[in-house]
């Protein structure tokens, strides 16, 4: 069998929508693309995020790290990973190393950034990576094309795009330079984004949005509260413009729209408006003039500003049926159930929701099908792998390129599937134990699963705290999460415990006593209450 000249392996992202982290290896350096987070769609009992296990990494052999844009999902676990490595030089654009900063500076780490642009290339010992700009919803986003250097095998990898050849306010897609680059290699494989990939048709531009946010946001309503994906500058910069325009003061209500906002606006890309332009709600609170209020927070996450608004905890504004919300934006699958008490809450207020389901005010930055069959029209590759999206969308993704071009080699993977390309045009696929993600609680520690299944047992069957003195005869029982009435238990079970204790245990080790009596107190409560609480025994000598 041929050496493999380089491999592609995702370390999270494949499989997931989030975590996404790509190692590309040689014979002698590992190079990672992206190292994002991935938000906890399972009962995790509030932890923070999860990120990729980076213990399989050889720091001897780490020569970079490749950032394709700035969403979370791709630089939300930068922090852990410069930790870990603190000399890994990070290649970023100028945009996206402001939003990383903003991430390191409140952990007090300095990044080695190296600036690439639309014209650089990245070379590494035996790989060069070239990036090729692609139109998403953030500005600055590549896909990388990584070659060796002899050029047998070109590889097209991008996991987040918009095949939108005439976009007016993002980069189009520079198809151009992705078929020239093409042209130089022998064979050529891609790693597409697999988002939308079940979506028939064609995704929509964010200048098709204009014509509806003018209409609404010319409305005479007083208070418009619009709710949008943040770091969707393009789209901020469109609705700050047409608010200008139509008299409104533009009000920036919670961290994320404001520290996007002011990123975009330090980089020229918010044509018109200036840092005078914009207000905070402190500044217009008991005001009733025409206002703009952008909204951070658009999935209903629990600490953000479009929660505390829609549930009335806001300090500034409280709605009332003067008042019109405006949802820019679609529902991550997992987030229905809270989008729907939210806008339920709204409802109660009575004022008005418009949603991407009454007007065109919601565009994806991921490809659909005619998408996808354009690219492959114009730019067609020897073998093609689905990347960025769950196990369902991948396999989808593959059945339909096999029906639409079926002469296209095409190959499914998931997280810790290498993909190695060998000499004489061939590849191969090996697949390696997988590592879990990590998960990060609190001031970003890790905390193990054996904690978070210690906690599952805790928030459904309650807490029996139990502190015995053999010594004076005194025990004291403290119950957490179990019905109040179970109170009315507790004397007999402390008569219990000291009984036990003087009658069978008072001889006994330490060790034994303590098991002894959370066996005999959560069979107590099995026979009282139908379940056995998690119990801890503590003795004093």
């Amino acid at each position: 069998m041929s050496l493999a000249l380089f491999s592609l392996m995702p370390m999270g992202g494949v499989g997931e929508i989030g975590s996404n982290m790509t190692l590309v290896r040689t014979h002698t350096q590992d190079i990672i693309i992206d190292c994002g987070l991935l938000f906890p769609y399972e009962n995790f009992f509030n932890i923070n995020y999860l990120i990729p296990d980076f213990s399989a990494l050889d720091i001897d052999k780490l020569a970079g790290i490749v950032i394709t844009h700035g969403h979370e999902d791709h630089i939300g676990a930068l922090t852990h990973f410069i930790e870990k490595f603190p000399e890994i030089t990070i290649y970023a654009t100028e945009f996206t190393q402001d939003l990383i900063k903003r991430k390191t500076e409140e952990r007090n780490i300095l990044p080695k950034f190296e600036t690439y642009h639309h014209q650089s290339k990245i070379s590494f010992d035996s790989v060069q990576i070239e990036p090729v700009r692609v139109t998403h919803s953030i500005p600055d986003t590549f896909g990388l094309f990584i070659s060796d250097k002899k050029k047998e095998w070109g590889t097209f990898f991008v996991s987040d795009f918009k095949f939108d050849l005439e976009a007016k306010h993002e980069t189009p897609f520079d198809i151009q330079k992705l078929k020239s680059l093409m042209s130089h290699c022998q064979k050529n494989s891609f790693f597409i984004d697999s988002t939308n990939a079940l979506v028939k048709g064609k995704t929509p531009s964010e200048n098709d949005l204009i014509p509806d946010l003018e209409n609404i946001i010319a409305k005479p309503t007083n208070r418009l509260f619009i709710t949008l994906f943040a770091s969707n500058i393009h789209r901020l910069a469109i609705i700050c413009k047409i608010a200008k325009r139509n008299g409104r003061k533009i009000v920036l209500m919670g961290r994320s729209v404001e520290h996007y906002l002011r990123v975009g606006l330090n980089h020229s890309l918010f044509d018109g408006i200036e840092e005078g332009d914009l207000w905070n709600p402190t500044q217009v609170k008991n005001e009733s003039g025409r206002m703009l209020i952008i909204v951070s927070g658009c999935q209903g996450d629990f600490l953000s500003a479009f929660r505390r608004l829609s549930y009335g905890e806001d300090a500034t504004f409280k709605l009332t049926k003067d008042d019109c919300i405006v949802m820019s934006s679609k529902v991550i699958p997992g987030n229905e159930k809270q989008i729907s008490r939210i806008l339920n809450k709204i409802s109660e207020s009575d004022a008005e929701i418009i949603t991407a389901y009454d007007a065109h005010i919601h565009a994806s930055g991921h490809p659909a099908q005619e998408d996808l069959k354009a690219l492959l029209n114009a730019a067609m590759p020897d073998v093609y792998f689905p990347i960025h999206g769950e196990s369902f969308f991948l396999k989808r993704h593959a059945q339909w390129l096999g029906l639409e071009f079926p002469k296209l080699e095409t190959g499914i993977i998931y997280n810790w599937t290498e993909i190695q390309f060998l000499e004489k045009g061939k590849w191969k696929k090996q697949t390696h134990t997988p590592l879990e993600p990590i998960l990060i609680h609190g001031k970003g520690l890790k905390i193990e699963r054996t904690q978070i299944s210690q906690r599952r047992k805790m928030a459904c069957q309650g807490t029996v705290l139990i502190s015995l003195d053999p010594a004076k005869r005194k025990v004291k029982v403290t119950t957490l999460g179990l019905p109040l009435e179970a109170k009315d238990l507790l004397e007999k079970l402390q008569d219990l415990i000291l009984n036990k204790f003087q009658n069978d245990l008072k001889s006994r080790q330490e060790d034994y006593v303590c098991d002894q009596l959370k066996i005999m107190t959560r069979q107590f409560y099995q026979h009282e209450l139908g379940y056995k609480p998690v119990t801890e025994v503590h003795l004093f000598n």
